[in-house]
């Protein structure tokens, strides 16, 4: 590890320092996820600049920064679950627990652990079980004499005795869709070292040397000759011409053009068409679920235009319209707050963008942040945000 990448990594973790200092008071669910994604946004920006390479993110960024040697394999441990943890929490549809908040603090402590040598402050106790708003750990006496709390119902089961996650028999027998995540593993996929015990879903410290050491395992892979190699290019081109034969030469951009032509003249029910042709064309692509939510949002029905923006954020975390449209959603309900965080990280996203800065403005003006709400507004030039500037009425300003 140079000093210099040392010295940057431990300035950018230095940079969400404050936020820790949100966990010393009970939170609610929407701060709580908020405090998370923020404190993992400065972890990642850590983990980048000790690795020397920015381009790399989540589980890649660990698994590089563990064969370089530059954490344990407890400290990737506890990065792992700290990035689970801030992948929750980006769903909106998702209320934080108290593990959550737990495994955040775990994991950025663990990282700290790293850049400074000192070891870790250990938690005064586990994690609870599921708990709907975030407490602070009390004292010892103070714990035993409150009863835990119950957990709520809910479709997740509770932590196994080992600390791990179950999966429900309500969803043991459904196909899921997508490669294997922390958050969500393939049934059966991973195991207790020892063969005994529950066997859960949760992830554990035999599973982390197993991810870790995926990369070293690849390359043991056989190689195929090159007359093999050319013969199947070859059977992939002709599959993928008659495809093309069959369906006419289409493609998802079409449906995508014509329904922001049909939207932009004011066809909304024919625009919203032509998004869902594009989503079922291309499941994967997070732009059709961001023009259906800003169809949503115009015509004033935010719920179902805030799960369209987290499908697609979900699809594509860091789509700078998406977080953009997710922060106009919440700001159009009032939670400024919230509203601030999601333009924030557009702009970070894209610092070019306007809509995303004068908004920004907006929000912050609604906290009470004059000066630095005119100044975001007043960088981004003229818009319907500059609205904002007025004395606040019963009326948010126009969205885009």
């Amino acid at each position: 590890m140079s000093p210099q990448n040392s010295q940057a990594a431990l300035t950018a973790l230095n940079g969400v320092r404050p936020v820790l200092t949100h966990f010393e008071t009970s939170r609610a669910a929407e701060d709580l996820a908020a405090d998370i994604i923020d404190l993992w946004t400065g972890a990642e920006s850590s983990l980048q600049a000790l690795v020397g390479n920015s381009s790399l993110t989540g589980q890649q960024l660990v698994r590089a920064a563990r064969q370089a040697e530059l954490i344990t394999l407890d400290q990737a441990h506890s990065l792992l679950e700290f990035l689970a943890a801030r992948d929750r929490a980006n769903r909106t549809s998702y209320k934080p627990t108290q593990a959550d908040g737990d495994a955040a603090l775990e994991g950025f402590r663990a990282l700290e652990s790293a850049l400074t040598g000192k070891a870790p402050v250990k938690r005064a106790t586990p994690s609870s079980p599921l708990q709907a708003v975030y407490t602070p750990r009390g004292s010892q006496q103070q714990r035993q004499s409150v009863p835990p709390p119950q957990p709520p119902p809910s479709p997740y089961a509770p932590p196994s005795a080992g600390g791990g996650y179950r999966q429900p028999p309500t969803y043991a027998g459904r196909k899921m869709s997508g490669p294997p995540t922390i958050e969500q593993p393939p049934p059966g996929s991973f195991t207790p070292a020892g063969g005994g015990g529950a066997v859960g879903g949760g992830l554990g410290r035999s599973n982390v040397e197993h991810a870790l050491a995926a990369a070293q395992g690849r390359s043991r892979m056989p190689r195929l000759s090159l007359p093999v190699l050319i013969g199947a290019a070859v059977i992939l081109v002709f599959i993928v011409g008659i495809w093309f034969a069959f369906r006419g030469g289409g493609s998802s951009s079409g449906g995508l053009n014509a329904g922001i032509t049909a939207m932009n003249t004011g066809q909304h029910e024919k625009a919203r068409g032509e998004f869902a042709k594009a989503v079922q064309d291309d499941p994967k692509a997070p732009t059709p679920h961001v023009f259906l939510a800003r169809i949503s949002r115009d015509e004033g029905d935010l719920a179902s235009a805030r799960a369209e923006l987290d499908t697609a954020l979900r699809l594509d975390p860091k789509n700078e319209i998406a977080l953009r449209e997710m922060g106009l959603v919440l700001f159009a309900s009032k939670q400024y707050d919230l509203a601030r965080r999601f333009f924030v990280r557009a702009v970070q996203a894209n610092p070019q963008d306007r809509s995303a800065l004068g908004y920004l403005g907006c929000a912050l003006m609604r906290l009470g942040r004059s000066q630095e709400g005119t100044n975001f507004i007043n960088k981004a030039g003229n818009g319907s945000w500059q609205s904002c500037l007025q004395p606040l009425s019963s009326t948010a300003p126009p969205p885009l």
